[in-house]
């Protein structure tokens, strides 16, 4: 039997997780139903270290010991080591999953001490080549980048392999570093195919075409979307904005909603528990996502199109590798190509419908269960 042991500097049982949690849980979870033994060493919601189990693998809980994220990340690293060791308990790793670049140095002494386990890391983004647009460029920029890059190149060289989210970042990181990379997509859970009958959460103000966003608000991750919309409700008045999430900039958007006379016209749910946002996702006529990161897939497009949501996303290299204009989704470059699509698809049911249902189709090939299939065919 496999035996692996998976680090991630966060709480697991998070009720409303970021998308690099959900996927290390997701991950975990599916491997772990196949006779693996699984063991989590994650960040605890308290301050004192505990043992217990996490669904049926046994975790390791380090203390969290400051709300200051920069203080904690550099707490959870110096206890990584100790805490791994303890684990461990007589019994090898034969493969350590890692999420966190700065957790790397704990693992790498970790191998060193007992000679065994290939090192996994598991990249959602690259922090040196992001981009964060509505951000002032200023002169800091491009030695940051630099110093990332440095950063990034010289620990994932030391670890056995890399796996990523999509071809792009396989491309980029196959030119920075001598180390095979994987390609393993991120996915839904195969029971969210059953949804499609579940009741609508009651919102008596909603009527009509109803349009959803999910994610986190940062990013500037909705300024376009807001600059269409009074132009939008000109066309339809019965257009509904639903924004689940929040987020830095949760106050700054509401305000703007206000200024621009919105207010009846966009609902923001604030945070919602993972399981409940697919009843959300359900009340939606057409789905939207921005693509904040060109070089990331957001996991939420994953989760509209599971649910038969015709898509309107950014239209980026990374996005294109999966998704075809007028064929699964329907992708944008600016603005205008925005309001247009959002347009045609609240004018026309049939066309919801058809592109609804082909996301859906598409999507069964890309269940958490087929991929740890294809992790099972890289750790073997």
């Amino acid at each position: 039997m496999i035996r692996m042991c998976m680090i991630a500097h966060d709480q697991i049982e998070k009720s409303n997780p970021r998308a690099d949690l959900i996927r290390f849980r997701s991950l975990g979870e599916t491997l772990a139903r196949r006779s693996i033994d699984v063991v989590f060493v994650t960040l605890n919601d308290k301050a004192r270290y505990e043992e217990g189990y996490y669904k049926s693998s046994k975790i390791y809980k380090i203390p969290r010991v400051s709300t200051i994220k920069l203080i904690q990340l550099i707490c959870f690293c110096a206890f990584l080591l100790p805490v791994m060791v303890r684990a461990r308990r007589g019994r090898s790793f034969d493969i350590i999953f890692v999420n966190s670049i700065l957790s790397i140095p704990s693992v790498l002494v970790f191998k060193w001490l007992f000679g065994l386990g290939i090192i996994q890391f598991d990249l959602m983004g690259i922090l040196s080549e992001e981009r964060f647009p509505g951000r002032p460029k200023n002169f800091w920029v491009r030695p940051i980048k630099k110093t990332l890059s440095t950063i990034e190149n010289f620990l994932l060289s030391r670890v056995d392999f890399v796996t990523t989210i999509n071809e792009k970042h396989k491309k980029i990181m196959t030119n920075r570093i001598k180390r095979p990379v994987y390609v393993i997509r991120d996915g839904v859970h195969e029971e969210v195919f059953k949804r499609a009958s579940v009741r609508k959460i009651s919102q008596p103000s909603i009527s009509k075409i109803v349009l959803i966003f999910v994610g986190q608000l940062g990013h500037f991750r909705l300024d376009t979307l807001m600059k269409i919309m009074p132009d939008l409700l000109v066309e339809l008045p019965d257009l509904r904005l639903l924004v689940v999430g929040s987020g830095p900039q949760s106050a700054r958007y509401i305000n703007m909603m206000g200024s621009l006379g919105l207010k009846d016209k966009v609902i923001f749910e604030g945070d919602v528990p993972h399981e409940k946002i697919f009843d959300y996702i359900e009340m939606a006529d057409i789905a939207y996502s921005d693509d904040w990161s060109i070089n990331g897939f957001p996991m939420k497009i994953f989760e509209y199109m599971a649910m038969g949501k015709p898509v309107v996303v950014e239209s980026t290299e990374s996005i294109k590798e999966l998704l075809t204009d007028n064929v699964n989704a329907l992708l944008y470059e600016n603005e205008r190509e925005l309001k247009e699509k959002i347009l045609i698809l609240a004018k026309d049911s049939e066309l919801r419908g058809e592109i609804g249902e082909r996301a859906k189709e598409m999507m069964r090939d890309h269940t958490w269960e087929k991929r740890m299939e294809a992790l099972i065919t890289i750790y073997r």
